[in-house]
C-alpha cells in the first residue's frame, strides 16, 4: 500500500533500485527504439543505392571495420568501465541516423555513417554482453537469457508498425527523428548505474589468435553460423518483401503479430531450457529454424510472408534461448576473462558476416533474386548446435 502513495518518480527509482533492473529498462527502452526502425534501415539503403551489390557492401563495410575495432571494445570497458562504454555509444548511434538522413546530400555522409555506426558498436556490444554475463544468476542462465529476451521484446511489440506508419504518412526523416528521441532515453537508467571496470589483457594479435586455437572450433563454426544467419534475417528477409511489392505498413505489421506470436514462447523457452537438456532443446529449435527458412523460400504475399516469419519467430526462440545460454554460461565461466571471450566471439561473429555480404554484393550482379539466400540461412540454422559440442558443458543443468 505504501507504494500506491508514492508518487510515479519514486516509484520509477524503487523499480530501478537493482543494477539488472536499471540495465534491462535501458535495454527495453533501447530496444523500442531500434525495433521502430532496424527492419526499415536496409530497405532505406537499397532505396538510396537502387543496388543490391552496393547495398551488401554497406553493410560488409560496417561488419568488416567492426570485426577488426571490436579489440578496442574490450580497451574501452577496461579504461571507462562498463556502464560509461554503452552510454558513450549513444550519441554515436545518433550520428549514424543523423548521416543517414543527410544521404542525399553528399556522398561524404555514407562512410562516415559507417565509421560512426562501427564505434557505436564497438562501445555498445561488448559492453554489453560482458554486462549481461556478469549480472545473471548463472544456475538460471536459461531464465535469465529468456527475461532478457522477454523485458527487450514487449516495449517493441508495436515497434515495427508504428515505424511503418510514421514511414507511410511522414517519411523516414520523420522517424529517424523519433528514434532519436527514444533512443536518448534509454540512456537514463544506466546514468543510475554504478560504473564497473573490467579488466582487458589481450593484445590485438592475442585476441585474433584465439580464432586459431583448436579449442575454439566449435565456436567458431556456432559463431559463424549464427552471424550469417542472422544477416539474412536482419537484411535480406525485408529487402525481399520490399521486392515483392509488401508495403512499409505491411512490413512493419508483419514484424509485430510474428513477435507478439513469439512472446510467450520466450519466457517458456527460458524456464525449461534451465531444466532439460539443452542440447536437445537446441538441436529440435535449429532443425525447426531451418524449415522455417525453407518455408520463407515460397513467400509470394503478404499473408504468406505472415505465417512464414511467425512460425520462423517461433523456431528462432526454440533455438536462440538455449543458444545463448550455452553462450552467456560460458562466459560467465570465464570469471575475469568474460570480456576477451566476448571479444574473440565478436571478431568471429563479425568476420564471417563480412565475407558472406561481400560474396552475395558480387553474386547479386548475376543473379538479381534474394530468396535464394533463404536456403543459405537454412542450412546455418543447423549450425547453431555447434556450441552445444564445445567443451565445458554439461548437457543438463
Amino acid at each position: 500500500m505504501h507504494f500506491l502513495k508514492s508518487n510515479p518518480v519514486s516509484y520509477f527509482f524503487f523499480f530501478l533500485k537493482k543494477e539488472s533492473d536499471r540495465f534491462l529498462a535501458s535495454l527495453a527502452i533501447r530496444g523500442f527504439a531500434f525495433g521502430m526502425i532496424t527492419i526499415f534501415v536496409p530497405i532505406y539503403i537499397y532505396q538510396h543505392f537502387n543496388s543490391l551489390s552496393l547495398t551488401f557492401l554497406f553493410f560488409a563495410g560496417i561488419y568488416g571495420l567492426y570485426a577488426i575495432l571490436v579489440p578496442t571494445g574490450g580497451r574501452i570497458m577496461m579504461k571507462i568501465g562498463i556502464k560509461k562504454a554503452m552510454l558513450v555509444s549513444h550519441p554515436l548511434f545518433w550520428g549514424f541516423f543523423v548521416c543517414l538522413l543527410f544521404f542525399d546530400s553528399s556522398w561524404l555522409f555514407i562512410p562516415l555513417s559507417i565509421i560512426l555506426n562501427v564505434l557505436a558498436m564497438t562501445c555498445f556490444w561488448p559492453a554489453f554482453h560482458t554486462n549481461f554475463s556478469r549480472v545473471s544468476e548463472s544456475a538460471k542462465m536459461g531464465k535469465e537469457v529468456g527475461k532478457l529476451n522477454f523485458i527487450t521484446a514487449v516495449p517493441g511489440i508495436l515497434a515495427p508498425v508504428i515505424g511503418g506508419i510514421i514511414i507511410t504518412i511522414f517519411g523516414y526523416p520523420t522517424l529517424f527523428v523519433v528514434v532519436l528521441c527514444v533512443l536518448f532515453s534509454s540512456a537514463i537508467p544506466l546514468l543510475l548505474s554504478e560504473e564497473v571496470h573490467q579488466t582487458y589483457s589481450d593484445s590485438y594479435l592475442k585476441a585474433y589468435k584465439r580464432i586459431f586455437k583448436k579449442e575454439n572450433k566449435y565456436y567458431n563454426l556456432a559463431f559463424a553460423a549464427n552471424g550469417m544467419e542472422t544477416v539474412i534475417n536482419a537484411y535480406l528477409w525485408p529487402l525481399f518483401l520490399i521486392t515483392i511489392s509488401i508495403g512499409y505498413l505491411a512490413i512493419g505489421s508483419i514484424a509485430t503479430v510474428a513477435l507478439v506470436v513469439s512472446l510467450l514462447f520466450t519466457l517458456y523457452m527460458g524456464r525449461i531450457t534451465d531444466r532439460m537438456d539443452k542440447r536437445k532443446l537446441l538441436a529440435i529449435g535449429s532443425v525447426l529454424t531451418s524449415g522455417a527458412w525453407i518455408g520463407k523460400f515460397f513467400v509470394v504475399s503478404p499473408v504468406s510472408a505472415f505465417i512464414a516469419q511467425s512460425f520462423y519467430r517461433l523456431s528462432r526462440t526454440a533455438a536462440g534461448i538455449p543458444y545463448q545460454t550455452f553462450l552467456y554460461e560460458k562466459a560467465e565461466s570465464k570469471g575475469h576473462e568474460i570480456d576477451e571471450f566476448i571479444i574473440y566471439r565478436g571478431i568471429v561473429l563479425n568476420g564471417t558476416r563480412t565475407v558472406l555480404l561481400v560474396i552475395l554484393a558480387g553474386v547479386a550482379f548475376i543473379i538479381p533474386n534474394i530468396n535464394f539466400t533463404f536456403i543459405l540461412a537454412a542450412a546455418f540454422s543447423l549450425g547453431f548446435v555447434f556450441i552445444s559440442k564445445a567443451p565445458g558443458f554439461k548437457a543438463k543443468k
